[in-house]
């Protein structure tokens, strides 16, 4: 890429996504944004070729198990006659407000199954069917719109897939991955000259904080 990734999943999550420990949600994103960064990348290789090394220096039990039977027994069952395999049309770009945007590679099973396109100004989601505990969805910002002013009622990822988006604490460029709490506040918003689409996952609705904008807070439906 152009630029250099600034922002990063900390050691102890990528630390997690290797051991499995995450949920399917987050750890989409984090498998997204890896897809992005060659420095996680490495990263992730050596955290992966540590935890190997961690596992062959454990003791291992005796293990009486007839596998070979077990074997047999699997491959001689017969499958269901109704058994159909689902196709899935799996695609690497997507389109919105006639752009089309590739998608990382951890992203594009899901993303060809994303919902209908909800749109609200300059600013557009479609629902993900991640199936998890968290709300996942891709976030189109048309060039210079704002979101709202808002804080989190929970965990807040934003993964930018591609174009710039910019809030009080600075600018944020493809691969660049953005973690919120209930702590923070913030108002993001595109530049005059550059739209930008992003990974969205929510665990809990944000909630705006100014002025007239606070009457969004039963809308959430359209974010959440």
């Amino acid at each position: 890429m152009a630029h250099a990734i600034k922002y990063h999943p900390g050691i102890a999550l990528l630390e997690q996504f290797a051991e499995g420990c995450l949920s399917a949600d987050v750890a989409l994103a984090v498998s997204a944004h890896i897809d992005l960064c060659p420095h996680c990348q490495q990263l992730q290789r050596d955290i992966t070729t540590d935890l190997a090394g961690s596992l062959m220096q454990q003791r291992v039990k005796a293990d009486h198990t007839d596998w070979n039977s077990m074997l047999n027994d699997i491959m001689s069952q017969q499958e269901p006659a109704s058994a159909q395999t689902e196709i899935i049309d799996v695609t690497a770009q997507v389109q919105v407000a006639g752009r089309e945007f590739t998608l990382p590679r951890a992203l594009q099973r899901l993303a060809a199954k994303h919902g209908k396109w909800l749109q609200l100004g300059g600013i557009a989601t479609a629902k993900i069917p991640a199936g998890g505990d968290h709300h996942i969805s891709l976030l189109y910002i048309s060039k210079d719109t704002e979101v709202p002013q808002h804080t989190h009622l929970g965990l807040e990822m934003t993964l930018v897939l591609a174009g710039k988006i910019a809030d009080e604490n600075g600018e944020y460029c493809a691969g660049d991955l953005l973690i919120n709490s209930p702590d923070d506040t913030h108002t993001p918003h595109t530049l005059p000259d550059e739209d930008c689409l992003c990974l969205s996952v929510l665990s809990a609705p944000l909630q705006f904080k100014k002025g007239l904008t606070r009457l969004l807070n039963p809308l959430q439906q359209f974010f959440y």
